[in-house]
């Protein structure tokens, strides 16, 4: 069975793998009753892990495609009936991929908890167990009270289910966000922020203005008071992963609350703060402004999932579902009962365990090993796995980032992520997985014997 699939593409490998399989049965190329390759086997020969592969088999057995039985080859199912499509005409040749570094050690959104495949399959296979015709504007009710529940225990936040909306993810969600107050707004970003959901922001027709940031975060005193919206990542500033102390977060809301400035909080990445206790939410805070939060499922379960939520007030997560009934909902019930599954069985809570022990791990082997070999390299303040590395010129640094792309592995520039960025590089080991971790770090040690 060919499939073509690559990390290159946008689309998360799980959806690559399904679509594949719905389009060889449309095109004639796999009929009903045919057997399909094993996902051990299918993983091998894509590339893959092995839970892409079951991700996407249990997506497809709930929609009807496959059928597996205990100790028989998957299939095709028997009595799926599809009209054949006639094979599209290739009048080009497909875009040149760019090659790209075997090894990414740029700004990344941090690590995804690990779940253990039996955890996972049983999720998927409760989740598809019963079809469920109706779609709720909100989401479905059972992952809201999960999603309540968890934010109870994670983030000590009391919010109802009612104020929860499920989203594809923190982009669609902050796209709903801006659908839902209107058009051509003037929204604020950190000054340096999040790339991501930046550039978001005019794909509305909204107008982006960059706000000043200090190690403390937003800078409110410089913030202008004509601002429609404000996006922060209080709990995690972007890249380093620092924190907005208290006393920066009431300044913040009380400004909010006189200028009647909406601010949207993008919580990601708070749980990967283990040394000391995360903040609390801007929204538990908040008793005139009208806060709104982001969050997602990525960091502690999988970024295969493309699902979050946003949090609103009763008034505000009302507008939230109009928008969202026009738009449609993005996550599969399937998928939405299957987070509500890992949530409720406990998995966030022990993937959370687990990624703080990897995380201490690792800042422990980048302080022994990098620090004192790199000049100029400091450990990021946060809680994360990132380094900086300063240089004397920018003629150093490109050599260095030479060097390290030869080997296979790319960096991050201080320069990209913010308008008046220095001539640094930003290294960051906390997505990597294991065998690329120690295989990275081994290739910045060699980099920097060559110089």
């Amino acid at each position: 069975m060919l499939l073509d699939v690559s990390r290159d593409y946008p689309t998360p490998i799980p959806a690559q793998i399904a679509a594949g399989i719905r389009d060889a049965v449309a095109t004639g190329a796999l009929s009903p009753n045919d057997a399909i390759p094993s996902t051990r086997a299918l993983a091998e020969q894509l590339g893959v892990s092995r839970g892409s592969v079951v991700t996407a088999y249990d997506q497809l057995e709930g929609e009807g495609y496959l059928l597996t039985s205990q100790g028989a080859p998957t299939r095709i199912h028997p009595d799926l009936t599809v009209a054949a499509r006639m094979p599209e005409r290739v009048t080009s040749a497909p875009p040149r991929m760019m090659p790209k570094a075997q090894i990414s050690l740029k700004p990344s959104p941090g690590n995804a908890g690990t779940i253990r495949p039996a955890t996972w399959r049983k999720a998927w296979r409760e989740a598809a167990a019963e079809p469920n015709n109706s779609m709720h504007k909100s989401g479905e009710p059972e992952l809201r009270h999960a999603v309540a529940e968890h934010l109870r225990l994670a983030r000590s936040m009391r919010v109802l289910p009612d104020q929860i909306v499920v989203t594809g993810g923190s982009r669609e969600g902050l796209m709903c966000i801006l659908y839902a107050l209107g058009p051509a707004l003037r929204v604020g970003v950190e000054d340096p922020g999040h790339p991501g959901l930046r550039r978001v922001i005019p794909l509305g027709g909204h107008e982006v203005m960059e706000c000043a940031t200090d190690h403390e975060g937003i800078v409110v005193s410089e913030l202008p008071d004509t601002l429609d919206a404000l996006l922060v990542t209080p709990s995690h500033l972007y890249p380093f992963g620092g924190a907005m102390p208290a006393t920066r977060r009431v300044e913040l809301l009380e400004w909010a609350a006189r200028t009647e400035t909406v601010i949207i909080e993008d919580d990601f990445n708070t749980e990967l703060r283990y040394r000391i206790s995360p903040q609390p939410a801007l929204s538990s805070l908040a008793t005139r402004a009208d806060v709104l939060t982001l969050g997602t499922f990525s960091t502690l379960l999988s970024r295969e999932l493309a699902a979050g939520y946003v949090v609103a007030s009763p008034a505000t997560a009302e507008v939230l579902r109009e928008v969202r009934s026009v738009l449609g909902m993005p996550v599969s019930s399937v998928t939405q009962r299957a987070i509500a599954y890992l949530l409720n069985d406990g998995v966030a809570r022990r993937s959370s365990r687990a990624v703080h022990r990897g995380l201490a791990k690792r800042r422990e082997v980048l302080n022994e090993r990098l620090v004192p070999l790199v000049n100029g390299a400091e450990l990021a303040p946060g809680d994360g796995a990132d380094l900086a590395v300063h240089f004397d010129t920018r003629k150093e640094r490109d050599a260095f980032e030479q060097r390290l792309l030869e080997a296979g592995v790319e960096s991050g520039h201080e320069s990209a992520l913010w308008t008046n960025g220095g001539d640094g590089l930003l290294l960051s080991f906390a997505h990597l997985s294991a065998s690329d971790f120690d295989h990275a770090v081994e290739i910045v040690v060699q980099t920097v014997g060559r110089i």
